[in-house]
């Protein structure tokens, strides 16, 4: 896993083109020359960037980042240990940054390029203004976003791209300059600050794709297209364009438009959409018979797609063309105007392009900006031939063993001007089309050269399928070599785990690769909604990381971003690495449970009360929101926008909300056992005095005894109360019903036997991972493992090695961090199945309670603070039990095992372990047992 550590001083400037430094949405080209006389032991480099890097060492791979920074006016700087890429003589180091601004142009980093190299303690490269910089306008054609507010998807004009760039044999020429424009380390929006955990590494293996299929793409649907290209992005300016279409006869002509900026579209004198953006939903356009005339206004952003339309698969539709002016012998083209004076929100049918310079846009194929939403509408009609090379409207699709997080890279030989789409995605749909999820895009475009095109994705993203389809071809074209550039964090002190049942050792296969891909996930500082993360997602993917890699700094890590992010009120909001502000209130509750597992698994006493503080803040911050008169929280939901929401459903203004309130309690519980091991008695006895107060009045004012179970709401309000499950589970895992009220909450909301739910809440990954803990803490086990096996079976996505999105979805769950699409079951194979729990921290004293009752065998290797621990345990003929156990560091095991069941077990020792004496309740089962 390795340290990281700044440099011995800080040296170098943050460097960039002038002519850029207000462009959103632009690449620079940036490379530096220079020379090892012998290569150091260590080689290092420290690099930052605003807003990502691409970086190269010697023409190869190296490296992407950073990943963003919680707080908007600093950025982190990766470490990359390049050693491995040095070569006595010449060297070159060279990156390509992309910048941009979030769409209200917000964003308070400065763009550029920050980069220092250090060999065996010397300094041998800054960022300065020796380096040589291209415009990277050849990946700036205009381009639809991969979904509304995120962004860009990919394009490359291989032709205005420098060929072999990245290689030390490059010879720049004129249209290579230095950089004009600079900034010194530590001004605002210059901050650097070392990220705690090194960067992603890529996978040297390289994880080879097969090909799946290929054939023909047929049935394109009718479209059209408008382009502003004269927009140049300024915030608010008017484009508008005009086109007719003509009908015989009056008809409602169902369309589908595409677009990411805000627009109106009238047809005729009626207001036909008005939108901040569309995504492919069903607008309607009503027909007179004669000329209609189609008039769209819009606010372009720079680089723009556009607006699409896509006619309906009718004969009407298929046939349907449009017509630059009112005559059937014009071209099927659009009249545009523009930048207007008018603006969008006062514009009308009226608009008038008679005295306006008109200039006219004729829409093809090779100019199609949204290419997705276009092939989304195609037929793909396989070929059984073997494949060798493709022509214009062939496709050949490729697949990865497991969905994979990183970066495709493809060599494609060609003819200048060729296009080629490559759609990279999770799953096919029902079309044939590669898709990521509702809504998103994941298609690029290559603009080719002649002979020889490298295409490297610039983004990292979730990858199971690449499909590459030829929109043009002048001769046939040939996918010369496909690999995948895998992220993922080296881990040196994995775990292992297997048993008799596959499906099991198939959940943890599933949950590693999801781990995997999750540690080495890098979210953007471009404040993209699905790059937020979330307390409770976070908690959950560190916990298993340190139950499955035993990687105990990345746990401290992620905690320590959510401690430095708090707001001097108590408040953390979601890390949103932006400007947008997105509050995760009821994710807090789950700050003490985390510090304390925290704790437990490493034992670092300093990083434990390093974390009071905030927790005390935290507190206070609840406390103060607590209602005077009732003692509860109210309004909470009504006065917070809760995203990656635990529970749904609507909350009226002063209303209690049972779920809130009861995890409150459960706050306070663990943050009374945070209090107790650093020795605060008093804390710790205020927040119990303090659990025990709200539990007594959310029982007065939620409680219904008439059916022993809490309303969501009080039930003094005129609403019918809603016994819903999701608020009764957290009130029996904050403490506030009791554990004799468990067999009736099960019954109410779970059936013994299959089907297990009653509910769709409990098909949540956030609630299953929670009822888990709370089913296997009060003992629970035998109907836990059954619902356990039963819901991750069908979470399971086969095809794709990966977990389902939800239970009534096809599509993979990506890698983010939020809405539950990380969680996984592995810490509890480890924890239930193979029977290994923490007693004291660090693992100096551990539980042993295998799961006889699930599985005939189980075995395993647990990463301890200080060690390792190997487990195997298996059933034998003659109904005895068979246990090793062995450490390389001294550890006491204390088995959960009656006195009869050990009486029959054969315990084989390691010289570093001992076994203790089950506990007395054991003790007493057994003698109760006897007497029965």
């Amino acid at each position: 896993m390795g340290m990281v550590k700044l440099p011995s001083q800080i040296y170098g400037e943050w460097i960039w083109k002038q002519s850029l430094a207000d462009r959103p949405d632009s690449y620079l080209l940036m490379r530096k020359e220079f020379v090892c006389s012998s290569v150091g032991l260590e080689t290092n480099l420290w690099i930052s960037a605003n807003c990502n890097y691409l970086l190269f060492v010697n023409g190869r791979f190296a490296g992407f980042g950073p990943r963003a920074h919680q707080n908007c006016g600093t950025s982190y700087i990766d470490q990359h240990d390049i050693t491995y890429y040095l070569e006595s003589g010449i060297n070159v180091i060279a990156v390509q940054v992309y910048y941009t601004s979030d769409p209200e142009s917000r964003n308070r980093r400065v763009p550029g390029l920050w980069c220092q190299v250090e060999s065996s303690g010397q300094e041998i490269l800054r960022s300065d203004r020796s380096w040589f910089i291209h415009d990277g306008g050849s990946c700036c054609g205009n381009r639809p976003r991969i979904s509304p507010g995120l962004g860009m998807t990919q394009y490359l004009n291989a032709e205005l791209m420098p060929k072999n760039w990245i290689n030390q044999m490059f010879l720049p020429d004129s249209t290579w300059t230095h950089p004009d424009w600079s900034k010194p380390v530590g001004e605002f929006g210059a901050r650097l600050e070392l990220h705690p955990l090194p960067p992603p590494s890529i996978n040297d293996e390289h994880p080879a794709f097969t090909v799946e299929e290929h054939g023909k793409v047929g049935g394109e649907p009718n479209w059209t297209q408008v382009l502003f290209k004269r927009a140049a992005g300024e915030s608010g300016e008017t484009y508008a364009a005009a086109t007719y279409l003509f009908c015989e006869e009056a008809q409602e002509l169902p369309v589908k438009l595409f677009t990411d900026d805000p627009f109106k579209l009238f047809c005729n004198n009626r207001l036909a959409a008005d939108a901040a953006c569309r995504c492919g939903e069903d607008d309607l356009l009503l027909l007179e018979p004669g000329w209609n005339r189609l008039l769209l206004i819009q606010n372009p952003s720079r680089h723009s797609m556009g607006f699409l339309i896509i006619f309906p698969d009718t004969e009407f539709g298929r046939e349907l063309r449009i017509y630059q002016d009112m005559v059937d012998t014009t071209a099927p083209a659009w009249s545009t105007v523009g930048p207007l004076k008018l603006t969008l929100a006062e514009a009308t049918p009226s608009l008038n392009f008679t005295r306006l310079q008109v200039t006219s846009y004729l829409p093809h194929l090779g100019d199609l900006t949204d290419p997705a939403s276009v092939l989304n509408s195609c037929r793909f009609e396989s070929d059984p031939s073997p494949a060798k090379s493709l022509g214009s409207c062939d496709y050949v699709l490729f697949r990865l063993d497991t969905l994979r997080y990183g970066f495709a890279r493809l060599t494609i030989d060609a003819s200048a001007g060729d296009i080629v789409d490559i759609t990279l995605g999770m799953r096919r749909n029902s079309r044939g089309f590669i898709s990521s999820g509702e809504q998103v895009k994941g298609t690029g475009t290559l603009i080719c050269r002649a002979g020889r095109n490298d295409y490297l994705t610039c983004i990292p993203g979730d990858c199971f399928y690449v499909m590459v389809s030829v929109r043009k071809a002048s001769r046939r074209i040939t996918v010369d070599n496909i690999i995948f550039e895998e992220l993922y964090r080296l881990e040196r002190r994995e775990c292992t785990f297997s048993s008799s049942d596959a499906l099991l050792n198939r959940f943890w296969e599933v949950g590693r690769q999801t781990l995997r891909r999750s540690a080495a996930f890098v979210p953007l500082s471009e404040s993209r909604p699905d790059h937020d993360c979330y307390m409770l997602d976070a908690y959950i993917d560190a916990v298993n990381m340190a139950a499955v890699f035993g990687d105990f700094d990345y746990m401290t890590a992620r905690l320590r971003q959510f401690i430095d992010a708090q707001l001097e009120n108590g408040d953390i909001p979601a890390l949103t690495y932006g400007v947008r502000h997105a509050s995760q209130i009821h994710h807090l509750f789950f700050l003490p449970i985390w510090i304390f597992y925290n704790y437990r698994f490493s034992a670092n006493r300093v990083e434990l009360e390093r974390s009071v503080s905030a927790l005390d803040l935290t507190r206070e911050y609840f406390e103060a929101m607590l209602d005077e008169e009732t003692g509860l929280l109210v309004d909470v939901e009504t006065r917070f926008g809760l995203h990656s929401r635990l529970s749904y459903g609507e909350f009226q203004e002063g209303d209690i909300p049972t779920y809130l309130n009861a995890m409150f309690c459960r706050f306070l519980l663990s943050a009374a056992d945070v209090y107790r091991v650093v020795e605060l008695p008093d804390s710790a006895y205020h927040c119990i005095r303090l659990a025990q107060k709200i539990a007594q009045q959310l029982t007065a004012y939620n409680y219904d005894p008439e059916v022993e179970l809490f309303s969501r709401w009080p039930l003094s309000q005129k609403r019918e109360p809603d016994h819903n499950l999701f608020a009764n589970f957290c009130a029996m895992f904050g403490g506030v019903l009791s554990l004799e009220s468990f067999e009736h909450f099960f019954y109410s909301f779970f059936n013994y036997d299959p089907p297990f739910d009653r509910s769709s809440e409990s098909q949540h990954p956030y609630f299953h991972f929670l009822f888990m803990e709370m089913l296997f803490a009060i003992g629970q086990r035998d109907w836990a493992f059954r619902y356990f096996r039963d819901y991750w079976e069908r979470r399971l996505c086969d095809e794709s090695g990966a977990w389902r999105i939800s239970l009534d979805s096809k599509d993979p769950a990506p890698t983010k961090f939020s809405d539950g699409s990380c969680v996984s079951p592995n810490i509890f194979l480890l924890r239930e199945v193979l029977g290994i729990r923490i007693a004291e921290a660090g693992h100096s004293v551990i539980y042993f309670n295998p799961a006889l009752n699930l599985v005939d065998w189980a075995e395993g290797t647990l990463t301890m603070a200080r060690g390792r621990l190997k487990v195997k345990w298996e059933k034998l003929d003659d109904g005895s039990l068979d246990v090793t156990l062995d450490s390389n560091v001294p550890v006491k095991i204390l088995p959960e095992m009656s006195h009869r069941l050990i009486s029959n077990t054969t315990f084989r020792l390691g010289e570093q372990v001992t076994l203790l004496n089950p506990p007395a309740e054991l003790v007493e089962d057994d003698e109760v047992e006897a007497e029965e």
